[in-house]
């Protein structure tokens, strides 16, 4: 398996391989990424970042069967919200809660665009993914009231504000997402504990999908959706997002100075 990372030292953003507690330099651009020449990285030397900078996100939903029963079918497809580049926010970053709304955490394993995809067909969609990461789908809105979500102007725009969408803290680029496990916790306290294998979706059927309604560019992310247990976070909450081989997305929240 290769880790892809974005990293911060002295100055200087690079990219490099994860390898332990140790970074191996790279060059190029994320979709054509190659070992460098420089020196192996300790980790506690940097400051990690998103390890993509998506022109877009795009966020689905729902994507998980336990959210469904027999009274109450699935859909045949997902919905598609569209989070901007500005969402994004790096692991051990800041989640700011504007005033006067309740935000919630979405652990979500989020795919990492390869190469330019417009009209991809699902049996060729896998060629189009350099790997997958972590995603924190920070989202406003009332969850706890049923109904009230999706009746509400949160539905359209609860999802965009600045910093919703850290991601991290690598790319694993060689990992088979059919039954992994994904989950949130804040303080230390399980929140969400759920597994892949759940999925409604797959990524490559998402994809094609996708691309046949925009075009997505290298490092673009799909966000594949959160399982139960979706719940507000307050000031000073420490929230983690763990998914299994790929690692832990931790981030702080703080209320937004008014």
């Amino acid at each position: 398996m290769a880790k892809i990372v974005r990293y911060e030292l002295r100055g200087a953003i690079a990219f490099g391989y994860l390898e332990g507690d140790r970074i191996k330099p790279a060059e190029g651009s994320l979709q054509d990424l190659r070992p460098g020449s420089g020196r192996l990285v300790r980790s506690k030397e940097v400051r990690f970042l998103s390890p993509t900078v998506p022109s877009k996100i795009i966020a689905i939903g729902p994507n998980f069967r336990a959210y469904f029963s027999a009274d109450r079918p699935p859909p045949s497809q997902p919905m598609l919200w569209t989070k901007p580049a500005t969402c994004r926010n790096d692991p051990e970053g800041v989640i700011e809660l504007p005033p006067g709304h309740t935000v919630n955490h979405e652990s979500e394993l989020a795919v990492v665009i390869g190469k330019t995809a417009r009209e991809v067909d699902i049996a060729e969609a896998s060629s189009y993914i350099l790997g997958y990461t972590c995603m924190n789908d920070v989202t406003a809105g009332d969850f706890a009231t049923p109904g009230a979500f999706v009746g509400s102007h949160y539905f359209v725009d609860g999802k965009i504000f600045d910093g919703f969408a850290p991601l991290g803290p690598c790319i694993e680029t060689d990992l088979d997402v059919g039954n992994l496990r994904l989950e949130c916790r804040v303080n230390g306290e399980v929140r969400q504990s759920h597994s892949t294998a759940d999925f409604l979706f797959t990524p490559q059927f998402v994809l094609s999908m996708i691309s046949r309604v925009m075009t997505l560019q290298p490092g673009d992310v799909i966000s594949m959706g959160s399982p139960p247990g979706v719940a507000p976070m307050a000031h000073g909450d420490v929230v983690e997002i763990e998914i299994e081989k790929i690692g832990i997305l931790r981030n702080y929240a703080r209320n937004k100075a008014r």
